[in-house]
């Protein structure tokens, strides 16, 4: 029986690594994809109140919920390619509409 080389285990314990990782990505960004319309919109959060909502009405949304932050709404469309004309506008991210609640803040 032939020993393989110290260093060999290592390198297919990252090669595993590296591919569960990959995975974890893959599905993660399939989970949050918008759809049904229904989008969590943010915006850098450095921009000027209410840049998120002239965001989505130049992508041809309709706000339907805000999250507490002024740099994320929850907005809605039925046209295709929605996802696309928010990033377009100036959207930083978008994600599914279910989960502003990562978004909610707290009362202190």
């Amino acid at each position: 029986m032939q020993q393989s080389p110290p260093g060999e285990k290592i390198r297919q314990t990252r090669i595993i690594g590296v591919n569960l990782a990959v995975i974890a990505v893959v599905l993660a960004a399939a989970a949050m994809t918008p759809r049904d319309g229904q989008a969590l919109v943010l915006v850098a959060p450095w921009s000027e109140p209410g840049r998120v909502l002239e965001v989505i009405a130049e992508a041809g949304g309709t706000i339907m919920n805000g999250t507490g932050a002024p740099y994320a709404a929850i907005a809605y469309s039925g046209e295709p390619y929605f996802t696309y004309r928010l990033f377009s506008s100036g959207a930083v991210l978008v994600l599914d509409g279910s989960l502003a609640f990562l978004c909610r803040s707290t009362p202190q």
